[in-house]
């Protein structure tokens, strides 16, 4: 009997490597978050630091410049923050779309892997089912065989 073949095989081996492709991205899509954030967390901080030394300062006299200095400071923080904040939003959208495209593979792969396994089964039954008859059709031989060697074969009247 041919030996098992599956007609979609390299398909599902494109799926599969596809899906590979998918999980690395999505990976990398969650390392661009986790940066993302890391970076925004940084700003948040140094702005708090910023924020604490103006409130020191409260009751003080400071120079004109070193006041605008540190108001100049808060406001680039404050916008690389927003410019941040934008960032982490978009990282975490390609996230989400790595993730969905992940999926949508790893149910493709599924889907194909589902109708393998029940092509398999199929050809092992054929298989099952040839060899049955194979035995089937030498047992009828056999019994055909000894049924005219043993002289039981009758006579036609």
């Amino acid at each position: 009997m041919k030996r098992f073949e599956f007609s979609l095989e390299r398909l599902l081996k494109v799926k599969r490597q596809m899906e590979r492709l998918a999980e690395i991205e999505q990976l990398r899509a969650r390392q661009a978050v986790d940066r993302a954030r890391a970076i925004l967390e940084q700003l948040q901080n140094q702005l708090t630091r910023v924020a604490e030394q103006i409130t020191a300062s409260i009751g003080r006299t400071l120079p004109s410049h070193q006041w605008c200095a540190v108001a100049d400071l808060s406001e680039r923080i404050s916008e690389s923050i927003r410019i941040s904040e934008q960032e982490v939003e978009q990282a975490e959208l390609k996230l989400l779309a790595a993730a969905e495209q992940r999926a949508q593979l790893a149910a493709e792969v599924e889907a194909l892997d589902t109708l393998r396994r029940q092509k398999w089964q199929e050809w092992q039954q054929e298989i099952q089912r040839a060899d049955q008859d194979r035995l089937d059709e030498l047992g009828l031989r056999r019994w055909q065989q000894s049924r005219g060697e043993g002289g039981n074969a009758q006579a036609p009247v």
